[in-house]
Formats: C-alpha cells, structure tokens, sequence
C-alpha cells in the first residue's frame, strides 16, 4: 500500500517528529537528575561541615568570646587596624 503525503502532512508530521523528540530529551534529562540526586559525596559533605563550623566560630567573634591564640596568631582583620 502506498500512500501519498501532502506537503501539510509531511510538515505535521515533522513537527510531532521534533514535539516526540524534545519530550524525549526532557524525559533523559529528569531521569538523569534524578539518579545523581541520589548519590551523595562526602566531599560535599565535609564542606558543609567546615562552612558550619566557620559560621559557629565567626557567631563567637561577633557575640565578644575570644578564643585562645598563639602568640604569633593575628586577628582576622589586622590589616584593617595598621593604617
């Protein structure tokens, strides 16, 4: 059987071809997320970490609590204070 298309069927059918086609990559790109969003790295994990301990020792500076130094050790904003 042999069937004939016009131009106008040709032309629907190559845009439900690139509708088919962007769906599918969409569809990829989801499940892709969703299997990385699954894993965890520790290397993630460890910079949490240090960023909430930074964030506690910067909440003691600015509450007034001073943590003990060696001598040699400057404060953080000693270049600041040196003009």
């Amino acid at each position: 059987m042999v069937v004939a298309l016009t131009e106008v069927d040709a032309l629907a059918l190559s845009m439900l071809g690139m509708i088919v086609i962007t769906f599918g990559i969409l569809l990829s790109l989801v499940v892709c997320m969703i299997r990385s969003a699954s894993k965890r790295d520790e290397g993630v994990d460890q910079l949490l970490e240090d960023v909430g301990e930074e964030e506690a020792r910067g909440a003691k500076l600015k509450a007034g609590v001073v943590e003990k130094r060696e001598e040699w050790e400057r404060d953080g904003d000693w270049w600041k204070r040196e003009k």
